[in-house]
């Protein structure tokens, strides 16, 4: 039997030029696959970049996913990407590694590091010079077990 639970991660990006840790959700780690659709808006007057980030363990963050950036008061796109623990591994790149209050993001943006997240994942927001309002960003995470 294969168990599907579609779960949705809101946050509000900042409102004003800086980098703030967003909401996060556990308990991916029983999963095998998942399908992620990103329905993101740019901010009023400046760029923003929306990242996921894996945890890694206690207090390490990691980044994971890193949509495209979004400019100033775009409307809503929409971005997609999938993962499963049968992905052969992609080259390597650099990220950027964090804790639970400093995100140190650095992945490059339209990147995505493959595989599985693990347990809990979480959003990363960067919001651009001149950046004055934030706006909903809202995650869908659609995950796929092959066994109950």
């Amino acid at each position: 039997m294969k168990i599907t639970n579609t779960f949705t991660v809101t946050g509000t990006s900042p409102g004003s030029a800086s980098t703030a840790v967003g909401p996060q959700l556990g308990g991916l780690g029983k999963y095998d696959s998942l399908l992620i659709t990103a329905s993101l808006l740019g901010a009023t007057a400046g760029v923003l970049d929306v990242y996921i980030q894996r945890k890694i363990t206690t207090n390490v963050w990691a980044d994971w996913a890193h949509f495209t950036q979004l400019t100033a008061g775009s409307t809503a796109k929409y971005y997609s990407l999938y993962a499963t623990d049968t992905a052969s591994p992609a080259a390597p790149v650099a990220i950027g590694v964090g804790t639970d209050a400093a995100p140190g993001v650095l992945l490059a943006a339209g990147s995505f590091v493959g595989g599985m997240p693990g347990s809990d994942i979480r959003l990363v927001f960067v919001a651009g010079a001149s950046t004055s309002l934030g706006a909903a960003q809202t995650i869908y995470v659609t995950a796929f077990s092959r066994t109950a």
